[in-house]
């Protein structure tokens, strides 16, 4: 007999995992009838998609920083 609770779970791949997700990827909310999507990133609203400008931009003056140092 076979146990299938011992059988190993199966691997997902990125495009499964990346579809699988439901809502917002700055706030977790869920979508409206209006998607908005920056650097591929699916958001919910304009305040959002600021929220991860701003985010990438600090991100990228704080990695200058570090690479003159």
């Amino acid at each position: 007999m076979c146990n299938t609770s011992q059988l190993p779970e199966p691997r997902l791949s990125e495009s499964e995992r990346c579809s699988s997700i439901k809502g917002c990827a700055v706030c977790g909310g869920k979508f409206g009838l209006i998607r908005y999507y920056s650097w591929r990133t699916a958001l919910c609203s304009k305040k959002c998609v600021d929220r991860f400008r701003t985010r990438r931009e600090r991100d990228r003056r704080w990695l200058f920083r570090a690479q003159v140092a």
